[in-house]
């Protein structure tokens, strides 16, 4: 007689049922209530580090552009060829790095901009400006307001002592070539 055999007090043998082994559709139904719960809560913890991952990645972006500005006047500079630092007013900054960032899509016109698609640099040819076009923030519904894109402009900072707003060595003093933000300073800024 085996461990399923069951005895009526009349002595009649019955087949006794074996242990349902696994969980019942309740059971199933509370655990993937759970989880998914726990899932929504991660979730809503997550994800604004990721706009916040994409802030951080544009402004290190930005500090090494800055550098690199940094870096190509003092070169100039210590070669004797401060007057060519006006060159760098209003120029792409990108074409003076070593490497461009991998969403760096190139020069474009200005009407063209839009058609670049988000989470992308480029240069605008016609504003001279550097331009990111950040992604839509996770959590945004259709009908918030949109971001400002981001746009930068190189500027060489001297003092015009004769007026003529161009950088001449022999007159005018130099301060040094800066990374100027023209808009998106609040998205920027954390804000």
């Amino acid at each position: 007689m085996g461990r399923n055999t069951l005895f009526i007090g009349d002595g009649r043998r019955v087949a006794r049922r074996s242990a349902v082994l696994g969980f019942s559709l309740l059971e199933l139904v509370v655990v993937i209530v759970i989880i998914s719960v726990l899932v929504a809560i991660a979730l809503s913890r997550l994800l604004p580090y990721i706009d916040e991952a994409e802030r951080v990645a544009v402004l290190t972006v930005e500090s090494q552009i800055k550098s690199t500005l940094m870096t190509s006047a003092a070169k100039r500079i210590a070669g004797g060829r401060a007057a060519s630092i006006s060159e760098l007013n209003r120029s792409n900054p990108m074409q003076l790095m070593l490497e461009a960032p991998k969403n760096y899509v190139g020069e474009l016109r200005g009407s063209d901009g839009g058609s670049v698609s988000r989470r992308n640099w480029y240069f605008d040819l016609e504003t001279r400006r550097l331009v990111y076009r950040p992604g839509r923030p996770f959590g945004w519904s259709d009908g918030a307001e949109s971001i400002d894109n981001p746009e930068f402009e190189v500027r060489v900072a001297f003092d015009d002592r004769n007026g003529n707003g161009q950088f001449e060595p022999g007159t005018d003093e130099l301060f040094g070539v800066r990374l100027q933000r023209q808009a998106g300073i609040a998205w920027l800024d954390g804000g």
